[in-house]
């Protein structure tokens, strides 16, 4: 079967953050907000079909996930990322974000230091400082037009002794780097010598293009003895690859029994009583029926990518796209145009009319650069383009 990735659903009036709340909040009704992680698609149809025959049942009690969500997971994470996980690793949490708190409460000293190479998705730095923990940056190199580690200044961070921990996005958000193994594996040595927790976000692991591939950080640590599994935890969900973010849930595994522990102790504290419902039938439906949508999906974002990185260099020179290899995200260097942070923002929505993530928000080395959302028709991507190429070019 072939999916139609170009119709464009509308998505105002139905209580969307980017499409509702965004045109409000900047007093721009006819806003094109291509900001937060969601897409502009219809989750797969058999996922809509799992959520559509639950809902027809009426009946919304409190629901616990069964033995077949379960094995819907393991079955996933072995077919997709090699790794043959035990169904008492996987605990939940309403997201990444979430879970991320919860370890850092959990399994962290108060005031200890937590490190992360910047930029990184923004949430993280505000979980940190928020459960009173102190961000102990390292810095991403932009090199040979994409970004690396500078496994030196990570080195440094992971010295302090403050730190106990230590974020990791694979892929990157916002970069949209699909990290090899034998940088997973440098990243991994550095917890290992240090003794960190390394919290690893893998949401985006589906979204990787021609040329590449997602390594799971666990299939690294994995290949090093089961022992290096004990202070990893890995971060996922179905949302991202499914569009599926507003139903809240996500799976993470914990081979570790005492960290596992320690992370239950931490959702009693916070009377959170586990997933809901809809995602407890969706998420399997999507992990064993949807794998062909997923293909198509991946293969219809590298397209937009392709063109979004062809119009900025055909059409907006002053902008220069990094070009990424995984997530629906492009990170945009705006430096050329000569502006602040905050005058790119009001560039963007007030004379473009183009809503973009600015770069400041992700932390050190991202002022003058923008992130931006391509999971959406083609069309809208034309359209966001003529309107930046206009604004650009009544600057020149």
């Amino acid at each position: 079967m072939t999916y139609d990735f170009d119709r464009v659903v509308s998505r105002r009036g139905t209580c969307s953050l980017r499409w509702d709340e965004h045109p409000v909040k900047f007093h721009e009704p006819d806003l094109i907000s291509l900001t937060t992680a969601d897409m502009g698609f219809q989750a797969p149809p058999p996922v809509r079909e799992a959520i559509e025959k639950a809902a027809a049942h009426g009946i919304y009690g409190y629901s616990h996930p069964g033995s077949d969500y379960y094995e819907a997971v393991v079955e996933r994470f072995a077919k997709q990322w090699k790794w043959d996980i035990r169904p008492e690793w996987l605990v939940f949490a309403p997201g990444v974000v979430n879970a991320i708190a919860y370890c850092l409460q959990s399994m962290t000293s108060e005031s200890c230091g937590v490190v992360m190479p910047l930029p990184m998705y923004h949430p993280f730095a505000h979980v940190i400082e928020n459960n009173h923990r102190l961000l102990l940056p390292s810095q991403l190199v932009r090199r040979d037009g994409t970004y690396v580690l500078d496994l030196d200044s990570l080195e440094r961070a992971a010295t302090d002794p403050r730190a106990e921990a230590l974020i990791f996005c694979n892929p990157h958000n916002p970069i949209g780097r699909a990290w090899t193994a034998e940088e997973l594996g440098a990243v991994l040595d550095i917890c290992l010598r240090h003794d960190l927790l390394l919290i690893c976000d893998e949401i985006h692991n589906a979204f990787v293009f021609s040329g590449h591939r997602f390594t799971s950080m666990a299939a690294v640590a994995q290949s090093r003895g089961e022992d290096t599994l004990e202070k990893l935890i890995i971060c996922s969900s179905a949302s991202k690859a499914y569009n599926l973010a507003g139903l809240q849930a996500a799976d993470i595994i914990i081979p570790s029994e005492k960290l596992r522990s320690l992370y239950q102790q931490s959702l009693m504290q916070q009377f959170y009583m586990g997933i809901g419902l809809f995602p407890i039938v969706a998420y399997p439906a999507a992990y064993r029926e949807c794998d062909d949508w997923l293909a198509q999906l991946v293969t219809y974002l590298e397209g937009n990518r392709d063109y979004l990185v062809k119009e900025f260099a055909g059409r907006v020179p002053e902008i220069v796209p990094i070009v990424p290899e995984a997530t629906y995200m492009i990170w945009l260097d705006c430096r050329a145009l000569g502006m602040s942070d905050e005058e790119l923002e009001q560039f963007f929505v007030h004379k473009a009319k183009v809503s973009l993530n600015n770069g400041s928000t992700f932390g050190t080395g991202g002022t003058g650069y923008v992130r931006m959302n391509f999971a959406e028709p083609r069309s809208i991507l034309e359209e966001a383009m003529d309107r930046i190429a206009g604004a650009v070019a009544s600057l020149r």
